[in-house]
């Protein structure tokens, strides 16, 4: 795990890091099972080319799978990347181009602006198609979408323009944050939310509530939700041998949503360990300044 000294610096050029963790879904949804369970081992690779550049990729391997549907049963690749950042003056900017999160491939670019000890604003704008690659020929999976106006379309959907932007609040004596986002998202949805995290060293809890665009009857009846989420931080350790380091998966994160429609307000990842806690451009503000 990165230290407060390490998180504030760029990582040694020419560094590899090699991790795995673990992704569970389940969802009470048969009375003839407590839950549907998903369990999927997370392998991935980060290799530090220097100068703020990046390339990164992680897999899907299938390990349990009670109650979901076959297409997610299969081997597939799941994030390949090469990421830049850049830090000018206050402006700290990530550009990341590949393949992305839920099934996405693109351009993504982020952007983050410390005001003060307390006020700080982002922002996220991405370009993407649909793409999946996997070991078997998942028929379940479709390119195919609704038309736009009836807003059920899939994530598997033609290119489209989605972005973020928001403003956080650092109350500093309790390491507590406050973040109020808007944006577009892939199911060309609009939405707001609230969230509130407090940071604990190792572990991070937060609360948000939701509201956004009423989606199709077929979808979706909800036009607000909430819940909470948890990262936390997984142990400490770490096998190295000169520039190669292998590790555990950097976090572990739950999250629950009261009123989950699996559409409304949802959004692609570019880094395999993404996460609430630690921001996706290396700034010294918030929990950028904090020890894991």
């Amino acid at each position: 795990m990165a230290t407060q000294a390490s998180r504030a610096q760029a990582p040694e050029a020419g560094s590899v890091e090699v991790f795995a963790g673990a992704e569970l879904n389940y969802a009470d949804v048969n009375f003839l099972r407590l839950y549907n369970v998903l369990v999927n081992v997370t392998p991935g690779v980060k290799w530090h080319l220097g100068h703020d550049w990046m390339v990164a990729g992680q897999m899907f391997l299938p390990a349990v799978n009670y109650g979901y549907d076959n297409k997610d049963n299969i081997v597939r690749l799941t994030n390949a990347t090469l990421a830049k950042q850049v830090h000018w003056g206050s402006q700290h900017f990530k550009l990341t181009g590949g393949l992305f999160g839920r099934d996405r491939y693109g351009l993504d670019l982020r952007w983050m602006m410390p005001v003060t000890k307390w006020l700080m604003f982002d922002a996220q704008l991405g370009y993407t198609g649909a793409w999946r690659l996997a070991a078997a020929d998942a028929l379940d999976w479709t390119w195919d979408a609704y038309p736009i106006e009836t807003k059920a379309v899939d994530f598997a959907a033609p290119d489209r323009l989605t972005g973020l932007v928001a403003a956080n609040v650092w109350l500093d004596p309790w390491n507590t944050q406050f973040r109020l986002s808007v944006g577009r998202y892939l199911n060309l949805d609009y939405g707001t939310e609230l969230q509130i995290m407090r940071h604990f060293r190792g572990c991070s809890v937060g609360i948000y509530a939701q509201l956004h665009d009423k989606q199709s009857v077929r979808t979706s009846k909800y036009t607000e939700g909430g819940g909470f989420r948890v990262v936390m931080c997984l142990p400490d350790w770490s096998w190295k041998r000169g520039k190669f380091t292998a590790r555990p998966a950097s976090n572990f994160r739950l999250t629950y949503n009261a009123q989950a429609d699996g559409l409304s307000m949802q959004y692609y990842t570019t880094d395999p360990e993404e996460n609430e806690r630690d921001y996706p451009v290396r700034i010294p503000w918030g929990t950028g300044s904090m020890a894991r």
